[in-house]
């Protein structure tokens, strides 16, 4: 205890200019020994005491005589935040009942005396009583307390509970009349020179362990204390440390006994046991390994997963330790719904059988694997325009040009045939920018007509019948501060293309169904394969739409116009699946390298996968040959191929510059139009109409067809 919690506060000063009528006042009313003298900021000069004022009084000393020639200015102070006990000492020190207590820059704080000390002791030895009533209360051993003339002075519920009678009976009586096996026993103590004892008795047909002590009559007030204990407990729990030591015994012969290793640890991740083939596997000893922590000592092993509540039942995995294949079984160990621990089986002999099951394992954890981490591509952040295959020119600086324009804020449409890669721009576009939000992906084609809004707005609750509650937020919310990639846009209807409009220009939309106006910040990127602009001449595309689209293009080549690059987009497609298909790494032959770079690939990167992907189904191998390619490419002149694809090329890529330098050139590509025209007439008479059927007969996609033909055959 401190000197400010027992001190007296509320008190009055005097200054020099005091006189004695007003110390005799204030003596009076606060009824202390001792007044303190300070000036006029408070500072301690000195003390005007009671004995003073006597001696004042007895030389006729005046009423209104001032006190500055009579108080005491040699004073004994003690600070506020002294201990009470060394503040104790100094008044006994200096034989003074009284002190001033200031602070440590002399300001008067009150006044400590000798009845504010004994207060604040009987307020401690309350509070320790209380304490020790609160303690033998609670305490689960039973406690008498004997005075010096053997009667019973205290007793605590348990010792009510063990010998069967109630304070209100025994408190006050003789022990020997109320338990004469205690009074035996405390009574041959006065005959030896111990302190205490320990004996077993019997009170009420209960085992009891009864400690007697003996107390010196001159430091106590208690003659003698007896603590007791029910031996009951104590008994139930030697039986189950006796049960669990034999169960331990068995469990240890149990596991010795096995072909199989054994770990077992138990909540903290110790190991507890360890058999011998355990200390076989790991190359090891069971003194080593016992009472270490598992993920140290076996680290391999991962023993502790099955302490974090993860799974239930056993779990089992294929691991390698050293040069040995073992299949590992974890099981955790459940007591009263906690786990205290948990058992690690490893199986590593005679392990032909499971071969098949291995391989198995392998080739899921292998496709998990390729998943996760396309799917990390996908979802999150990793995917970037450099990981684009491509040694093209052309593709080269569309990616430097994609770069350049990912952090502005332009809307970008994408333009090029089906399987070009648009989606992969668009991603790569959106993590080379700076935007936090989500990229978020809608395909335009793939949403019914009737939930184009609340696929792209979302809808407020209760907005229509089966609605969800609470409501659901749309593509554009989730969007925010984030790009929104409208894939196939030349398939979104007419009426949602007035209400794409508007969120384009206003920032801002309701919800289907709600009244709230909520604004967005998001960045549109579109793609498509069909000709907007030629849409938009038919009226298909509103095209003011397309305008606000159509801030940055960027036409993405075909594969036909990047041979080059198909060496390096088949190799990374034949890597890819022989990881999916858990095997080694499958190469392609020179002969099929050519036919790919002579095929027309209408479908581009995308129909490469699938030929690929057919191949590595078909091979037995480790190389893929040209029996394993369709029939329609396996057919392919490579020589007039490759001429026509450079020609075609060339004359994509080039000709405005020759029709501005050579009118020969000019003549040359009508011969060509012509030719691709009549091409076309006839194909579609011997496919009787089907435009499907005529690309094919001329080994071009549909699409391209298409546009051909509206060029050539628009009468």
């Amino acid at each position: 205890m401190l000197v400010r919690e027992a001190m007296t506060h509320k008190i009055k000063t005097l200054t020099k200019a005091s006189t004695l009528r007003e110390a005799i006042q204030i003596f009076h009313d606060l009824k202390i020994g001792i007044i303190p003298v300070v000036d006029e900021n408070n500072q301690l000069l000195g003390a005007f005491s009671r004995s003073l004022l006597y001696r004042a009084l007895l030389e006729d000393f005046p009423l209104n005589e001032k006190i500055e020639s009579l108080f005491l200015r040699d004073v004994i102070t003690v600070f506020d935040n002294e201990r009470l006990i060394e503040s104790t000492k100094v008044l006994k020190e200096h034989q003074i009942a009284n002190t001033i207590v200031v602070s440590e820059k002399n300001d008067v704080l009150g006044i400590l005396s000798q009845a504010d000390i004994n207060r604040s002791s009987r307020l401690g030895f309350d509070a320790f009583g209380d304490t020790i009533n609160s303690l033998l209360r609670h305490m689960h051993t039973g406690a008498l307390a004997i005075d010096h003339e053997g009667l019973i002075s205290v007793m605590n519920s348990a010792a009510e509970t063990m010998c069967g009678r109630s304070c209100e009976t025994s408190i006050g009586m003789p022990l020997e009349n109320i338990f004469p096996d205690l009074h035996d026993i405390l009574s041959s103590l006065e005959f030896t020179t111990e302190k205490f004892v320990l004996r077993h008795v019997t009170i009420n047909e209960k085992k009891l362990l009864v400690t007697c002590n003996i107390l010196s009559a001159y430091d106590y007030s208690w003659a003698g204390l007896i603590l007791i204990q029910e031996l009951t407990e104590y008994e139930t729990i030697a039986d189950e440390l006796e049960i669990t030591k034999r169960l331990e015994q068995t469990l240890q012969t149990i596991t010795e006994s096995s072909n199989d290793g054994y770990i077992l640890i138990d909540h903290k991740g110790t190991i507890r046991l360890a058999n011998k083939h355990a200390c076989e596997v790991f190359n090891t000893t069971q003194k080593a390994l016992l009472n270490q922590p598992v993920q140290e000592q076996i680290p391999e092993m991962r023993l502790e997963t099955a302490l974090t509540g993860e799974f239930t039942g056993e779990q089992i995995e294929a691991v390698k330790i050293g040069k040995t294949q073992c299949l590992i079984g974890k099981i955790p160990l459940v007591y009263k719904d906690q786990i205290v621990g948990a058992v690690g089986n490893i199986r590593y002999r005679n392990l032909n059988n499971w071969k098949n099951v291995m391989k198995r394992l392998d080739s899921l954890e292998k496709e998990v694997s390729y998943y996760r981490t396309e799917l990390s591509k996908f979802n999150g952040t990793e995917f970037d325009l450099e990981d684009i295959i491509s040694q093209n020119k052309s593709m080269s600086e569309l990616k430097q040009f994609a770069r350049q324009v990912a952090n502005g804020f332009s809307n970008i449409l994408l333009l090029g045939e089906s399987g070009t890669g648009k989606e992969l721009f668009a991603r790569g576009i959106h993590n080379s920018s700076n935007r936090r939000g989500k990229f978020v992906k809608i395909n335009c084609a793939a949403v019914p007509s009737d939930l184009w809004e609340s696929e792209f707005f979302g809808y407020a609750d209760g907005a229509f019948t089966g609605a969800k509650r609470g409501g659901k937020i749309g593509r554009f919310e989730q969007a925010n501060n984030g790009t929104l990639f409208l894939d196939e846009i030349g398939d979104m209807p007419l009426s949602m293309q007035v209400k794409l409009l508007r969120v384009l220009q206003e920032r801002e939309f309701e919800r289907v169904g709600g009244t709230e106006t909520i604004n967005v910040n998001v960045r549109i990127v579109a793609a498509t394969n069909k000709n907007l602009e030629e849409m938009v001449a038919l009226g298909e595309f509103r095209e003011d739409l397309y305008y606000r689209l159509n801030v940055i293009a960027i036409q993405i080549p075909s594969l036909i116009n990047r041979i080059e690059d198909i060496p390096l987009l088949a190799n990374s497609i034949c890597k890819k699946f022989s990881h999916l298909m858990g095997i080694d790494n499958i190469t392609i032959s020179p002969e099929v390298m050519k036919k790919l770079k002579a095929y027309k690939w209408p479908g581009n990167v995308r129909e490469l996968e699938n030929i690929i992907e057919r191949a590595m189904n078909c091979l037995y191998g480790k190389v893929i040959e040209l029996k394993h390619l369709p029939e329609h490419i396996r057919n392919i002149d490579e020589i007039d191929a490759v001429n026509e694809i450079q020609i075609q090329s060339n004359l994509g890529q080039d000709s405005k510059e020759v029709l501005k330098t050579n009118s020969t050139t000019i003549q040359y590509k009508q011969k060509i139009n012509d030719a691709e025209k009549e091409a076309i007439e006839s194909a579609l008479q011997l496919a009787n109409g089907n435009r499907t059927e005529a690309a094919k007969l001329l080994g071009i996609s549909r699409s391209q067809f298409y546009k051909k033909m509206n060029l050539y055959c628009k009468a």
